[in-house]
């Protein structure tokens, strides 16, 4: 008897664990508008209003890195897909070079940081890359 009371204190631990850990993978690929937010390639992101939804397609990553002298400061570039109302539309953003941005319609987005900064002689990667951003409204 004494068995069975653990096994189903065991398996309802286990249910409240599994719940708990699907609420915080929910909350993680949520944005906020007006609020910084860490992004990465490849994952889908909700707005917290459930209305807009934003995708990482392409990282670019061309600083001057640690170690190493630069004629040029170099930039970090994110291309993306935002999607509003099952409306579909690309955006280009560049941390220095602004007049190559493309934005959704209404709202801008600016790279506010990314991490890990680039240094001479270590192999980076995309995905490795998590890019802070800022999205407002119009």
């Amino acid at each position: 008897m004494k068995l069975k009371s653990v096994i189903k204190y065991v398996l309802v631990f286990f249910l409240f664990t599994g719940i708990a850990c699907e609420e915080t993978t929910t909350l993680e690929n949520t944005f906020t508008i007006g609020t910084p937010k860490a992004f990465r390639i490849n994952q889908l992101y909700t707005s917290t209003d459930g209305v807009y939804n934003l995708l990482i397609n392409e990282i670019g990553d061309s600083r001057c890195p640690e170690g190493v002298e630069c004629i040029w400061s170099g930039e970090v570039t994110v291309k993306g897909e935002w999607t509003a109302n099952k409306n579909k539309s690309n955006f280009e953003l560049h941390s220095i070079m602004n007049q190559q941005q493309t934005y959704p319609t209404g709202f801008t987005i600016q790279i506010v940081h990314a991490d890990p900064y680039p240094k001479y002689g270590a192999d980076s990667k995309p995905e490795n890359l998590v890019v802070t951003m800022l999205i407002k409204e119009k």
